[in-house]
Formats: C-alpha cells, structure tokens, sequence
C-alpha cells in the first residue's frame, strides 16, 4: 500500500527513523498513544494560543518565561497556529484541507514586518537546537505563502529555559532549498514495502514488541 496523503516534518521525520513505523501510524492509523511531557506540551502550546487571541488574560506559570516577548508579539500583526497547506508546486491553497495538498506546514505563530517575515516555534522540555531542516521547512513554507518576503527568520523558543534559536534565510536561498525537500520525500511516496529499520529508538515505539505492538522488534 503506498502513501497518498499531504506530508509534513513529522511524517519525513518518522519516515526517515523508520518506515514500518511511519505505516503503523501514518497508513494503518494505529494510536501512537501519549505521555505526560507531550501532554504537558499540549497544554503550554494550548495557553500561549489562548493568551495570544485574548481567550485567557493569564499565562501558565510555566510560559512565564516568555511573557514579556509574547506580549511583544500580541502588539504585531501575528498569527497564531498558522496552518499553511501548499500543493506539488510549491503553490499556497486555501487551506490544508483541499484536494491537491501535498505539504502541510503548521507554525505556533508568525508576522510579517515589511519584507521580512518570522515563524515561531514554541518548546518544552530541555533546551537543545532543533533539526535544521524542521527550521528550513517551517521558513521555506511562509515564503511560499508570501513569496514577495526578502527573508525569513525562523525560531524556536524554548519556554522552560528562556532560550532562543534564530536562522534567517534570503528568498534566494529558500527557493534553492525546495529541491532537496522533494528529494527527501520522493521515497515516502514511492515505498511499497515499509520495511522496519530497528534502532535504540524501539525502546520508545508504540508498535515495538516490547510495547505489545506489532513489529517484531
């Protein structure tokens, strides 16, 4: 059975740490269950979006952090949880849900100040610097959403630690970019066999043996 659905970081990241595990949970729909920190994440993300659309007044104790740079962001013309959708071509749809879409990106918030443009990230847990490629794929998909952005700066901000990781990138350099991410997901859709890539991450996987799940491992 192939993959026929739109793709996001998450998906490419499963995919590329192990494709049986992508099928279970991304083809086979099998729950991929939870945990009290991703739980926790939930509800910190869940705040700072209430708080940035004015539904609470009041921000976790765990956000406080931030407080001073997310009101500096409630005085921008932000978004908050900005769900881009954007089909093969790179081209922006109306939203992630129509026919054609392909890629799925989903930003905590962003803004646009004159030619340049922001996506924001929010973390919990410790602080470590992200994935680049999750930083290239969240500023490749505003640009294409606004593409008269001369850059655009992507960060991560890590709310139990206070800490900040910022990468700009120029227009020219994010259109450059696209091909190596159609490079990474041409196998996602092309893959018939999902065979299991056993790993130390099989201690953590839903579907490993040792979880009860399904794969052998």
């Amino acid at each position: 059975m192939k993959f026929n659905q739109a793709w996001g970081f998450s998906k490419l990241d499963v995919y590329r740490s192990c494709p049986q595990k992508f099928k279970f949970q991304f083809i086979d729909k099998l729950p991929s269950g939870s945990s009290p920190a991703m739980e926790r994440g939930s509800k910190m993300h869940e705040n700072i979006e209430s708080y940035l659309n004015g539904w609470t007044t009041t921000l976790l104790p765990e956000n406080e952090n931030f407080k001073e740079a997310i009101d500096a962001l409630k005085q921008k013309d932000f978004k908050a949880e900005q769900a881009l959708g954007f089909d093969s071509k790179w081209n922006a749809l109306p939203d992630w849900f129509v026919t054609g879409t392909w890629l799925r990106v989903k930003m905590d918030a962003s803004y646009i100040e004159g030619d340049d443009g922001t996506a924001i990230d929010f973390k919990s847990g410790k602080y470590r610097i992200p994935s680049t490629e999750q930083v290239e794929l969240y500023a490749i998909g505003l640009h294409a959403a606004k593409p008269a952005l001369k850059t655009v700066t992507a960060e991560f901000w890590y709310l139990d630690t206070g800490e900040v990781y910022s990468k700009t990138y120029t227009a020219a350099e994010l259109l450059a970019l696209r091909a190596k991410y159609e490079k990474y997901v041409a196998p996602i859709y092309a893959d018939e066999l999902w065979t299991p890539t056993p790993s130390n991450e099989c201690r953590w996987c839903p579907y490993s043996k040792t979880k009860g799940g399904k794969c052998k491992y």
